[in-house]
């Protein structure tokens, strides 16, 4: 019989750049730490299945600002607050130097936080999240189709609008479809876990948060002065081995452009591609990425990169 997930988990609340955050744990507390960041429309239960796979780490994946769990602060919601709240957690929790491991919007932070603060973290590995600028610049000039294929993120600048629908019960029921439609073969995500993930977004302030993440993105990229101060992180190059980990299947991103990431990060990023697999990875092949989490933080089984 499986143990419950208490005695599986470890559930901490850390103090972290003025506020607190609810932040999971498992594992041996002596073993080479890993920290996990979630995606959009997810949670810390988005890596439970990896989680508990990675016996010979002290892993930890939070509830990352504005989420269930975690204070929603009216503020703080662009990728500097953001990426300064990853590494004031990194310091709570007293790890040296995790391997930072983020899907989705946590990759896009995984990957500033690696020009911001490459000396904190042992290696990086990104699921499924093109290299932010790589991005923004194939959404401007219609690469791949990536302008359309970005088009929810105009839906969701609305006010307001976006969390009061999200949050009803057919909202949620929408949104559960919108993550489904994203799986590589037909009944492969974990659906229990995707529910049990949507159920927590029970009122507007639940989603606001997390949406305010597209919000401030957006005017990082219509603004002149904020894209400036991130062209000037970004000339820090990312100074760990970095890997890219791709579910194929991932339409809404493209795969083609995503490629290209190394040329923005400012270091070699291997690019591993999961055949069949769609954008929410870590709950739909769980087993794969823990293979390729465990190749990428071992150095002996790294191939040399391939561009």
């Amino acid at each position: 019989m499986d143990r419950p997930e208490s005695e599986r988990f470890d559930h901490m609340r850390i103090a972290a750049n003025g506020i607190h955050f609810h932040v999971a744990a498992a594992g041996n507390k002596n073993a080479p730490p890993v920290l996990f960041l979630h995606g959009f429309p997810e949670g810390w239960m988005s890596w439970r299945a990896v989680m508990e796979e990675l016996h010979e780490y002290r892993v930890y994946a939070p509830d990352l600002r504005g989420y269930p769990e975690t204070e929603k602060p009216a503020g703080g919601y662009d990728v500097f607050t953001l990426t300064d709240d990853i590494k004031s957690l990194i310091e709570g929790l007293e790890l040296s130097r995790p391997a930072l491991v983020a899907h989705d919007w946590g990759g896009a932070l995984g990957w500033i936080f690696a020009h911001r603060y490459s000396g904190l973290i042992s290696s990086l590995v990104v699921v499924n999240c093109t290299h932010p600028k790589t991005l923004t610049r194939a959404v401007l000039e219609f690469e791949d189709f990536q302008t359309f294929r970005s088009f929810y993120a105009l839906i969701l600048q609305l006010p307001a609008i976006p969390e009061l629908v999200f949050t009803t019960p057919i909202g949620r029921k929408l949104l559960e479809f919108s993550c489904l439609m994203l799986e590589g073969r037909l009944n492969k995500i974990n659906r229990a876990a995707l529910q049990e993930l949507l159920s927590r977004f029970r009122e507007p302030i639940d989603l606001r948060g997390p949406i305010n993440y597209y919000r401030q993105l957006f005017l990082s990229v219509i603004s002149p002065a904020r894209r400036a101060q991130l062209d000037a992180v970004y000339q820090h190059p990312i100074t760990v081995p970095a890997t890219l980990v791709w579910g194929d299947k991932d339409w809404v991103l493209s795969e083609s452009v995503a490629k290209h990431s190394y040329q923005d990060a400012g270091c070699p990023v291997e690019f591993r591609s999961l055949p069949g697999v769609g954008h929410f990875v870590e709950l739909e092949t769980p087993e794969l990425l823990v293979a390729e989490i465990r190749r990428a933080l071992n150095p002996v089984a790294r191939e040399p990169h391939r561009s």
